[in-house]
């Protein structure tokens, strides 16, 4: 019984915006989540970078016009794409190895298909564990 990417409710904890949506339009849509980030999507749904708490304190730091600048110009490009086909498993060893600054999934298009949250971490880490003493 391996449990995949998939088995995972990706659904929450964030919201999409595009790649040139303004730095205006995400923290409004920031602020209407208690927790999480947005996903900045390309016109074809790939994803391209993501925007938490963190870039918006930088921009405001730098006194950026928030109706001209663009999601592109602060968005962290740190990110890990697993595929919803991926084992839990295999994805908490390369979130270990690698530590990226998020973890998105995508689809075998390569599009994006959720976030994979801190919560969906420690979720999968008790999934993993649970499964290993049963030794499934």
């Amino acid at each position: 019984m391996v449990k995949t990417v998939a088995d995972l409710d990706l659904g929450d904890e964030h919201m999409t915006i595009g790649i040139d949506d303004s730095i205006a339009e995400a923290s409004g849509r920031l602020l209407t989540m208690t927790g999480g980030i947005l996903v900045v999507l390309d016109g074809d749904s790939k994803t391209k970078g993501v925007i938490g708490h963190r870039q918006f304190l930088k921009a405001l730091s730098e006194n950026v016009d928030s109706t001209s600048s663009k999601c592109s110009e602060w968005m962290e490009m740190d990110f890990l794409e697993v595929q919803l086909s991926d084992t839990l498993k295999s994805v908490l060893n390369d979130v270990q190895k690698r530590a990226p600054q998020a973890v998105v999934a995508v689809d075998a298009n390569g599009e994006f298909a959720g976030y994979f949250s801190p919560n969906d971490y420690q979720e999968a880490s008790e999934l993993v564990s649970s499964l290993k003493s049963l030794n499934l």
